[in-house]
């Protein structure tokens, strides 16, 4: 397993995005899987850096574990407000763009392109895991 934490910052993101993408193709990942995995990495990294800690700052780690099929989980922590993104319900696609509330579409994406989506609170950090295969 690979670990690298650093400050929730969006300063970071890059750093934190290229430490996934570089074990990813590492792994030997199709270029389609690692685009996937890149768009929702980077979506839930941007969310934990804008809205974990609220006007307080804080850390966040990425846990990287290859598997096999090539298979890699990326795990996400951060010791912010508890927040599980499963238990938000997936927006009406099918409704007017008036009709429709702001926001939650990053996690709707999340759901549909992992290919296993995992929350869990421990020791009183969110942990959020993705694993991508190759399709």
């Amino acid at each position: 397993m690979r670990i690298k934490k650093m400050p929730a910052s969006l300063s970071n993101l890059h750093e934190l995005m290229a430490f996934i993408t570089d074990r990813a193709q590492e792994t030997g990942l199709a270029a389609e899987t690692i685009n996937r995995m890149e768009l929702v990495s980077e979506e839930a990294l941007v969310n934990v850096i804008k809205h974990a800690y609220g006007s307080r700052s804080g850390e966040v780690e990425v846990r990287l574990k290859a598997g096999d099929g090539p298979s890699l989980s990326v795990e996400i922590r951060d010791t912010g407000d508890a927040f599980d993104p499963l238990q938000k319900p997936d927006p009406d696609t099918n409704a007017a763009l008036d009709d429709r509330s702001v926001g939650g579409l990053g996690i709707f994406m999340m759901r549909k392109m992992a290919d296993r989506l995992a929350y869990r609170r421990d020791q009183n950090q969110n942990v959020l895991t993705m694993t991508f295969f190759d399709r």
